[in-house]
């Protein structure tokens, strides 16, 4: 039992290891987010400035106990950055929305 409990809380930790944290955006340059994620999907005008949107699918993997062993679920994911950005190219406000 002792081996089985290990093994789950190691899978977990491993799977934490890999996540970045999300830097802080705001005050920050534009030419900086985009040197991070490369072109934006799209850049929509504002009466601040630009908003600059990041769209990213990427698949989502979970395994939970079944009958004989694990199963694993594959999910599709969508992550949606946007930077409102001023005229001076400067990042004024950062959101992120998984979905």
């Amino acid at each position: 039992m002792c081996v089985v409990v290990g093994v789950l809380v190691l899978g977990v930790l491993s799977s934490c290891a890999t996540l970045q944290p999300e830097p802080k955006w705001e005050g920050r340059k534009i030419d900086e987010a985009i040197a991070r994620y490369g072109p934006p999907t799209k850049v929509i005008p504002d009466a601040n400035g630009k908003v600059y949107v990041w769209k990213f699918t990427h698949n989502s993997y979970s395994d939970s106990p079944g009958i004989g062993g694990m199963n694993t679920a594959r999910e599709m994911r969508t992550t949606l950055r946007m930077m409102t950005v001023n005229a001076d190219g400067i990042i004024t406000s950062y959101n992120r929305q998984d979905q």
